[in-house]
């Protein structure tokens, strides 16, 4: 079998694998109400079926699958790479559908939290977390220097051909398996073509109304970043012209929609590159301030710690610490549970929101109400940083 092959059917085998956990999981708790449990079997019947080649998931039924689970789980796992694996000899049940311990184990061994299991996520929440999560494993096993570079090439290089790719990214460029086919990627076709949004160059949705067309990035829309289609047919072999509609939608050129241009997984762009971006434009607006020292990424820290710490010394005075952590979660409800749900840290932190969130400011301060968290904008943070330094450069 190819390698390419064998990592496709490992990475499905692991899919189909925490599909099982969800699914006994959701099984052996007796207060989960019957809707809610039905609708977590079929979430993960869905993804198990996915997971199978078309003819054997034909054969999968809601029946079969809820016996399966108290039994080695071997049939309801694909075939597994040469290499091998134990997963098939694994019961999740016992015999009177309870959840054994190997059960929590696997979910900690597959980069899934604990309130996922107590808390029947659906399944793109995990596997948006497993994402997540690896891309920290991934980031932690870095040396300091190739950490920030990592970090740096988040932003820089998110998309586009790969042999640009893998010049951009160059020895991290195996250690880093984020990338997916932008083919595979029918949301952002335009006639056989992908526009990269100019603020972080991953590509924009297609979205038709009728005989209308938009483009957009979902992240910088409110920034101003769409399109529409200009109405003169482009010449053949030539991408569609895009005209922009917003008071950033620089001019975007087109790029064939094909196997060769790759991007980073969506958890990977919205939680690594989106808040990498905020990083980098904070660290841009606070530059040449006097008495102001930004360090970016401390690459001796645990990734999840803290992105930024700024300090400000004022002269006569002690030195001020700000540790700031960026975040671009759509929910910010979300990304409160998320907050709630890690240890508290034992300095101060400050979560730093896109400006575009500012209205959502308020209620994540009162979610967050006894932690150390502050919680602002970049525009706030960087006036309040230029009036406590006196703003001078």
């Amino acid at each position: 079998m190819a390698l390419k092959e064998c990592d496709d059917v490992q990475l499905r085998r692991e899919q189909a694998l925490t599909a099982c956990c969800m699914a006994a999981a959701a099984e052996a708790d007796p207060q989960l109400q019957p809707a809610r449990r039905a609708a977590m079997l079929m979430d993960c019947l869905s993804v198990l079926r996915a997971a199978h080649p078309a003819a054997d998931a034909a054969q999968l039924g809601m029946g079969e699958f809820r016996r399966a689970l108290r039994c080695p789980l071997a049939p309801l796992l694909p075939t597994p790479s040469e290499s091998g694996d134990r997963f098939g000899e694994l019961c999740l049940l016992d015999g009177d559908g309870l959840a054994r311990d190997a059960l929590q184990d696997l979910y900690r061994e597959h980069l899934v939290p604990q309130a996922a299991l107590e808390r029947h996520w659906p399944w793109a929440r995990v596997r948006a977390e497993q994402e997540e999560r690896r891309l920290y494993e991934v980031l932690r096993r870095l040396e300091p220097q190739e950490y920030r570079r990592a970090r740096a090439l988040l932003a820089e290089s998110p998309a586009g051909p790969v042999r640009v790719l893998r010049r951009a990214w160059d020895q991290l460029w195996m250690r880093f398996d984020f990338f997916e086919a932008i083919s595979d990627w029918p949301w952002c076709h335009l006639d056989g073509w992908w526009y990269p949004c100019p603020k972080c160059r991953w590509p924009m949705r297609v979205v038709r109304r009728g005989a209308e067309v938009e483009v957009r990035c979902e992240a910088h829309r409110p920034r101003g970043v769409h399109y529409r289609v200009g109405l003169e047919p482009p010449a053949a072999g030539t991408a569609p012209f895009l005209v922009g509609t917003g008071r950033q939608s620089d001019p975007v050129v087109g790029l064939p929609a094909s196997s060769e241009h790759l991007a980073l997984s969506r958890p990977v762009w919205r939680y690594g590159v989106l808040p990498t971006l905020l990083e980098i434009e904070l660290r841009n607006q606070l530059q040449g301030l006097a008495y102001v020292q930004v360090e970016m990424w401390p690459g001796e820290l645990r990734p999840d710690e803290y992105d930024l710490k700024i300090t400000i010394t004022l002269p006569g005075r002690r030195p001020k610490h700000l540790r700031v952590d960026a975040k671009a979660w759509e929910s910010v409800e979300g990304l409160a549970r998320a907050l709630l749900e890690r240890e508290p840290k034992p300095y101060p932190l400050i979560i730093l929101l896109p400006d575009h969130q500012g209205h959502e400011v308020e209620f994540l301060k009162a979610r967050l109400a006894g932690r150390r968290i502050t919680v602002t904008t970049l525009t706030r943070l960087v006036m309040r940083i230029k009036k406590t330094s006196g703003g001078a450069r």
